[in-house]
């Protein structure tokens, strides 16, 4: 019986070391995917050498009340009032409210204007928020607010100037390997009611 008690006990405490290397295994393969994944993200400098989205990728159609813009190979969908009229560049894909009047590709003369983007960057919200701090806009910076849409974490930013004439608010948000940019650009006159327009927009935000 004592043999037989020595050997439960032996089998028993091999049980537990088993179990306990199982564990640090686990825990090591998880730890050490996280550190992978860290590591494959996209270096800051790197990102203006990132593939951008064209404005051939985005199309619209018409239904209700409403205009659906999607760009089905990043899985992007919003709605926007069936009177805003979809326009493009070469290089960039924009919405603007009738009646709107452009003074360039940045800033607005009158009226609202949305300008959509989505790059082939790997990154995080800590490191967007950092970026958008220390760039061109920091300056101009009156708010930065962590939020969610369509169940996504999200950076919500305002730059303005009533000297440059100038009222940004945009939305940034690091999701597979894809940095989405939904931005309005309006003047300090017109903030409100683009505001309100805007938010009405981001409502309808999906990305799959």
């Amino acid at each position: 019986i004592k043999r037989e008690g020595q050997t439960f006990l032996k089998l028993s405490m091999k049980k537990k070391i088993i179990i306990g290397l199982v564990g640090v295994v686990v825990i090591a393969a998880v730890a050490g995917g996280f550190f992978w994944w860290e590591n494959r993200l996209t270096p800051v400098e790197k990102w203006d050498m990132a593939k951008i989205s064209q404005p051939s990728d985005f199309t619209v159609t018409e239904i209700a009340e409403q205009k659906i813009i999607e760009n089905k190979s990043a899985g992007l969908t919003f709605a926007v009032p069936k009177d805003w009229i979809a326009t493009s560049t070469p290089s960039m894909f924009k919405i603007s409210k009738p009646g709107a009047r452009e003074k360039n590709s940045i800033f607005m003369e009158k009226g609202c204007r949305i300008i959509v983007e989505i790059a082939g960057i790997n990154t995080n919200i800590d490191t967007v928020k950092e970026e958008l701090k220390t760039g061109v806009w920091g300056k101009y910076m009156s708010r930065q607010d962590q939020i969610i849409i369509n169940d996504k974490t999200a950076l919500l930013y305002v730059a303005s100037s009533d000297t440059l004439n100038f009222y940004h608010y945009g939305i940034v948000i690091p999701y597979h390997e894809k940095i989405y940019s939904i931005i309005l650009n309006t003047t300090p006159q017109d903030k409100d009611i683009c505001s309100q327009n805007f938010q009405d927009i981001l409502d309808s935000v999906k990305i799959q």
